[in-house]
């Protein structure tokens, strides 16, 4: 192998990882509400959306992540307004959900020679990664922590006690709108590397996981961050190597991670 393939291949490693393992830290920690809010299927609705903006991109021939963004985000909070007036959680989210994906298949029904970027779509391509993408996912990263680390303790109240959030003075909507659309942003940018279908995984196992080692709620957000940095890692290497989509790599890395954590927490009840 030259030595131009060998850095090739590094730039196209140090990409996926930088990226890989920020959206890592910030999909754990949206695991940890979306799985204690049970609303484990909100991200296949607003991944699903994804669809709809990247058909428009692929139609027009743009690479802006202004359309994806733009799709998620409203579907987001679409779904946020038809639960607070009254839908159930999972109805709103089965409408956006198959609305946006019928809508994505007619537009993208219009571009020709598709069909060529349909996998990378679906399941994730760790070679479609750019700088651009490792400068949003950091920057991203950054917002996140700053938000959740100032905001955690509300959060976790209207988690629990939306009621009670509320006595507090807490604008239980407000935040609720916020965490949706950060949610959108987040997935839009983690479709390259897990791909649309997969994405929602990432949003139900890290918490799954961590709640099986977990003895708090604290160390089960620890736990998740942990599990989804190694799944991811070491995915990555995996996907390569053996040449398969990166998204189904890490959803099955990370199966097999919270298939372990299940049977270390049988036994350690049993003892």
């Amino acid at each position: 192998m030259s030595i131009l393939q060998n850095q090739i291949i590094l730039d196209v490693f140090i990409k996926s990882m930088i990226v890989g393992i920020s959206l890592s830290i910030l999909l754990s920690i949206l695991s940890y509400f979306i799985v204690l809010q049970r609303l484990n299927f909100l991200g296949v609705g607003i991944s699903h959306s994804v669809f709809g903006g990247l058909a428009f991109n692929y139609l027009f021939g743009l690479s802006t992540l202004l359309l994806p963004i733009g799709f998620a985000t409203l579907t987001a909070l679409l779904i946020g307004i038809l639960y607070r007036k009254g839908l159930s959680k999972d109805s709103a989210i089965n409408v956006m959900f198959v609305f946006t994906m019928a809508l994505g298949a007619v537009i993208l029904s219009f571009s020709s020679g598709y069909s060529a970027n349909i996998l990378g779509m679906l399941f994730g391509d760790i070679l479609a990664i750019n700088t651009s993408d490792i400068v949003y996912s950091i920057i991203l990263l950054a917002i996140g922590l700053v938000l959740f680390s100032l905001f955690f303790s509300h959060m976790q109240l209207i988690t629990f006690n939306e009621e009670l959030a509320k006595i507090n003075g807490i604008n239980v909507d407000l935040f609720y709108y916020l965490f949706l659309i950060f949610l959108g942003i987040v997935i839009v940018l983690s479709v390259k590397l897990i791909g649309i279908i997969l994405v929602n995984a990432f949003l139900v196992l890290p918490a799954l996981s961590g709640m099986n080692m977990a003895r708090s709620y604290k160390s089960v957000l620890l736990w998740s961050i942990l599990f989804s940095i190694i799944s991811c890692i070491s995915a990555i290497f995996i996907s390569y190597y053996l040449n398969t989509p990166s998204g189904a790599t890490i959803v099955i890395t990370f199966f097999i991670l919270w298939l372990f954590s299940s049977i270390f927490n049988k036994i350690t009840r049993r003892l």
